[in-house]
């Protein structure tokens, strides 16, 4: 994993079921204050997910909440 696809997950993780906005997750993960989209989450949680699918196959993990954003869940 990348550092921020690591803290993605670590933060996601801490709280299993809690939905987090995508701006949420942008101020968790990047402690930098740099300027970046709300959209680069989702390209960080697509490459998370599909590094955890390699690692877990067929166990999704970080579930999309529409029109909010995602939640970390072992079914």
């Amino acid at each position: 994993l990348t550092p921020v696809e690591f803290r993605l997950l670590a933060t996601m993780a801490r709280h299993p079921g809690r939905v987090y906005r995508r701006d949420e997750l942008l101020d968790l993960v990047y402690d930098d204050y740099r300027e970046v989209s709300d959209r680069t989450i989702d390209s960080h949680v697509k490459n998370l997910r599909r590094k955890l699918d390699h690692a877990l196959p067929g166990l999704p993990v970080i579930h999309s909440v529409y029109g909010i954003g995602y939640r970390f869940e072992v079914d």
